[in-house]
């Protein structure tokens, strides 16, 4: 069921990183033991040296002992993966926080294609999915891969909070285009409350965070061949303040 991820060394390796923290997060030693019985592998489990005792005492050098063990137990099967994902939790895990992976590794649901939903729903799920592939990037490579990926998230958002007010715009309008439609005609944001001057200068400035993600995206990023990329510090930057902007947009619209 998983030769596949045994011939493709960079889906193993992701898969590897993506089952070490979801292991840290929710085994405990019965856990271990079972996979170890199940897997053939009970005696290596008892007899780490420090893997359990670790474990126990939630020593530092746990997250170390864990990738040892995963990658003692798949080197020799890597159809040993099925134990690990008998766990409902760890099944949960990977769905949950590694969709894209979960798919390439052929857990969750079997199917050809996904099933048809109405037009906004999907594209909801487009920019939760943008959503989930950034933080996946900046966790296990960096923010100047993320930058396009949080582009996808923030441009389908605007859009389709301007399609579910009825605002008009088209499938082509340009990202800092939706955000003054939103900011201009979304009655949710245009209030008489206290303190609204102040903050309309913040949501002015966002326009230029809008505008210089969208240039970075295409100047600086790997969304395309640019020779020259945004730093990783820089890229952060960029991704962080363009998710304040998601956030604030969410809690106001939602």
């Amino acid at each position: 069921m998983y030769e596949h991820v045994a011939d493709d060394n960079k889906l193993k390796g992701r898969m590897i990183i993506a089952l070490q923290k979801a292991i840290v997060t929710l085994f405990s030693a019965a856990e271990w033991k079972e996979v170890g019985y199940k897997t053939g592998h009970g005696d290596y489990i008892k007899g780490h040296s420090r893997l359990l005792r670790s474990l126990s005492w939630q020593d530092e050098d746990y997250g170390s002992c864990v990738f040892q063990a995963i990658e003692k137990i798949l080197d020799e099967d890597i159809e040993n993966l099925s134990s690990f994902f008998e766990f409902q939790e760890v099944k949960s895990w990977f769905l949950s926080n590694e969709p894209s992976l979960s798919r390439d590794i052929g857990i969750g649901e079997n199917k050809l294609a996904p099933k048809f939903t109405a037009p906004i729903l999907s594209a909801w799920e487009v920019v939760e999915r943008a959503l989930r592939d950034a933080e996946s990037l900046m966790e296990t490579t960096d923010a100047t891969s993320a930058i396009d990926r949080v582009h996808t998230a923030l441009h389908g958002y605007l859009r389709y909070q301007c399609n579910n007010a009825g605002i008009d715009v088209s499938e082509h309008t340009k990202i800092t285009d939706l955000y003054k439609s939103l900011r201009k005609h979304h009655p949710k944001l245009n209030t008489s409350e206290a303190w609204s001057d102040d903050v309309d200068r913040v949501l002015k400035s966002f326009a230029s965070v809008i505008d210089t993600l969208n240039h970075l995206r295409n100047n600086a990023s790997v969304a395309h061949p640019n020779e020259a990329l945004i730093s990783a510090a820089e890229a952060e930057l960029v991704c962080n303040a363009s998710r304040t902007i998601l956030h604030y947009l969410d809690m106001k619209l939602r």
